[in-house]
């Protein structure tokens, strides 16, 4: 579901859309354990895409080029199960794998980014040690890494910054954003940061698509 909101970040642009998380088909426990299930089997396979593709790597010197091929394959897909892995157990798990802890918005912000050859530029100002939020660090890097995902385009270089504590901003080359995978991607953002108290927003205008993430819960004025 599309939607438009008001936004608390000053922005002039004129289209605002934010992706509202999906609704869970079941909301019992037997949701949860089948979701669990589906992880432990995923984590089963990845274990056995990952042991093949060392086994091959280790005897690449005695492989022709096709093999060797192969193997690079198998580890790019398996480090694509892995990651479904983390975007499925982060939705709709058990929350059994859920640590909460201090949350520092400026290095998640900078790990997300590495992952994808990005630098966000923080200020001085924004990165202050003792501004963090309760939350799984690990849960809200992987939403902004899948954001990030999402605003990547051929059409030229996604740009992120936190000149607010708090605040990471990102712009990127106008999107289509109906686009079927990245709507997946920008959904499952929206879903994991929001699960964390962090708000997502989405903003389109002209030549460019703009990103406003608030890491952790509003905060009393």
């Amino acid at each position: 579901m599309v939607r438009d909101v008001a936004s608390s970040l000053p922005c002039d642009l004129d289209e605002v859309v934010s992706y509202a998380p999906p609704r869970r088909r079941l909301t019992t426990g037997s949701h949860a354990e089948f979701v669990g299930a589906l992880v432990h089997e995923f984590k089963g396979a990845l274990a056995s895409l990952q042991g093949a593709s060392e086994l091959l790597a280790g005897r690449r010197h005695e492989l022709d080029e096709v093999v060797a091929d192969l193997s690079a394959v198998i580890e790019r897909q398996a480090a694509r199960v892995a990651w479904l892995v983390r975007v499925l157990d982060a939705v709709d798990g058990d929350g059994s794998s859920r640590r909460v802890e201090p949350v520092h918005g400026a290095t998640v912000a900078r790990q997300a980014a590495a992952a994808h050859d990005m630098v966000v530029e923080i200020t001085q100002g924004a990165d202050h040690n003792d501004d963090t939020f309760s939350g799984d660090p690990e849960r809200v890097r992987l939403g902004l890494e899948i954001l990030f995902e999402a605003l990547r385009s051929p059409a030229g270089p996604v740009t992120a910054a936190m000149a607010v504590g708090g605040y990471v901003t990102a712009v990127a080359p106008a999107l289509d954003l109906d686009e079927p995978q990245r709507r997946f991607a920008l959904r499952s953002a929206f879903r994991v940061l929001d699960m964390e108290g962090c708000q997502l927003r989405v903003r389109s205008a002209g030549d460019e698509t703009r990103v406003e993430v608030r890491l952790g819960p509003r905060r009393n004025k």
